[in-house]
């Protein structure tokens, strides 16, 4: 038997021996249907009556909670989805705009470029092999090819310069959507740990819940009450975790804001 158990067992059997004293006072708490047992037996049965009722409030109460944070949750994925996808599309028109630019530049100067370097190495060679002349003539043909090289590297350097640019600030603008969304991915952990929680309340539950069961069955009406108490108990703790969970699928929803806030 657990510390808890043992606890809840003493404080039962305390008040049913208050039980008892109040037994022979007006308007006594016990329900009339437990008055012809033994003080014990039907205190007992009063503290599992209003545990009951308590009990069933409380299934209630977190169904309802529960179906507002299922509501909330789906309207946060959602969210997130959607400003997650927008986030990744930030400038990509204006990128594939001067990605295309710049690849139509570096191919309208590709001959005149190829056919620069070709006289290059042709002259090189041309001077190993002592041809001299060979090595000036194709020096002039480069030469008289220089200007027209240079502003042609300059067209396709400023073309590669804006496509670089126009990621880099796609880059940063991403970024303060993606910064904004990370407040959002440790919600989740404390969201995920509150369901832990609920997990290992609900263990400790059932089988109270079954233990409940089986006193029920056998009469056992201390047992059945320490049992119904153990219940109530984890059932509490249940009701605090989703109550946190819904607080903080609101501290989500108001992050994504923020997020959305920050898209161009």
């Amino acid at each position: 038997m657990t510390i808890l158990q043992n606890f809840a067992r003493r404080s039962i059997i305390a008040l049913c021996i208050f039980g008892a004293l109040l037994a022979a006072l007006p308007g006594l708490a016990i329900p009339a249907h437990a008055a012809a047992f033994e003080p014990e037996f039907a205190a007992a049965i009063g503290s599992i009556d209003q545990l009951y009722d308590g009990y069933t409030a409380l299934e209630t109460a977190i169904k309802l909670q529960k179906s507002q944070i299922q509501e909330l949750r789906s309207r946060n994925d959602d969210r997130q989805k959607s400003v997650a996808a927008k986030a990744k599309l930030i400038d990509k028109a204006k990128i594939e705009q001067l990605n295309s630019a710049s690849v139509q530049v570096s191919g309208k100067h590709a001959a005149l470029l190829q056919q620069y370097s070709d006289l290059g190495k042709r002259a090189a060679a041309a001077r190993k092999s002592k041809d001299k002349k060979s090595a000036d003539l194709l020096d002039l043909q480069r030469n008289k090819l220089k200007p027209s090289v240079e502003a042609a590297r300059l067209e396709i350097k400023n073309a590669k310069e804006a496509l670089a640019a126009a990621k880099k600030s796609a880059s940063a603008k991403g970024k303060l959507v993606t910064d904004a969304l990370i407040p959002v991915q440790n919600l989740r952990k404390q969201v995920t740990a509150e369901n832990k929680k609920i997990a290992a309340a609900n263990r400790t539950r059932t089988a109270a819940s079954k233990r409940y069961r089986l006193a029920v069955k056998q009469g056992a009406a201390i047992t059945a009450a320490t049992e119904m108490a153990l219940m109530y108990n984890e059932l509490g703790k249940i009701n605090a975790c989703w109550k946190t969970i819904y607080g903080y699928e609101k501290q989500i929803a108001a992050a994504l804001s923020t997020a959305e806030a920050k898209l161009p």
